[in-house]
């Protein structure tokens, strides 16, 4: 049984793998490009999915699986897709669709981790309060490492600058008017938020379906093969 849960944990690694694979023969074979970086991404992201095993392992913890799926499908789109594959420029919307995903998945980040807190006990009010201000403050970072990125490098990670050679006659005032840096920052802050509250929304139908994914997760977390008596009550953060 144990023989069967270490395998079933590792699944992530090796879709992410056989994805970036895919990815790869995309990129070199069909738009026949070489980028160093972006081959190079690629090739690590498949790693992401071994930091939530590693972590069990050595700290004899237990991070739900679920997650570290969520995490795997995020880097799926924000890698080979966004950043290999340049959606970005295929799909105008797509860094807004990723930082709407980043508030889903960081919520149910920041939700494992209060459970590990004892954030089951806390009003629900409150539960909510705490996932959302601080998924808003990990996008928050985000924003400062893009900008300082931005300035070192002298790259566009914030992703706001235009095709110069559609500038024509275009005033300054005209062009802040329709490139501003601080228009991408705040909306990018604000579709997370959207992303928490549609990850509240999931909480809502997982509730009407019996709490069937939340359970699991407190299962995993509490290291319990069989479901004790108050582990609705538990997992219940919309009573």
């Amino acid at each position: 049984m144990k023989t069967k849960k270490n395998i079933v944990e590792f699944i992530p690694f090796f879709a992410l793998l056989a994805a970036s694979v895919v990815t790869l023969l995309i990129y070199l074979l069909a738009m026949g490009e070489r980028d160093p970086v972006r081959i190079s991404e690629a090739c690590v992201i498949p790693l992401i999915a071994l930091i939530i095993p590693a972590l069990n392992r050595i700290f004899k913890i237990n991070i739900p699986f679920s997650f570290n799926v969520a995490i795997c499908i995020f880097s799926l789109l924000a890698v080979d897709l966004a950043s290999v594959l340049n959606f970005y420029a295929v799909v105008p919307i797509f860094d807004k669709i990723m930082h709407t995903v980043f508030g889903i998945v960081g919520g149910f980040g920041i939700t494992i981790m209060l459970m590990y807190g004892r954030g089951d006990k806390m009003k629900p009010w409150c539960f909510f309060i705490v996932v959302m201000l601080s998924v808003l403050g990990l996008a928050a970072l985000w924003e400062i490492y893009e900008y300082t990125a931005s300035a070192i490098l002298g790259s566009d990670m914030q992703r706001w600058l235009p095709d110069f050679d559609k500038f024509g006659d275009m005033t300054v005032s005209d062009f802040f008017k329709n490139y501003n840096p601080l228009w991408d920052t705040i909306w990018d802050i604000i579709v997370a938020a959207f992303g928490v509250l549609i990850y509240y929304g999931l909480i809502f139908i997982d509730k009407l379906c019996g709490y069937k994914v939340m359970k699991s997760v407190y299962v995993q977390i509490n290291d319990n093969k069989k479901i004790e008596e108050n582990v609705v009550e538990s997992v219940d953060i919309l009573k």
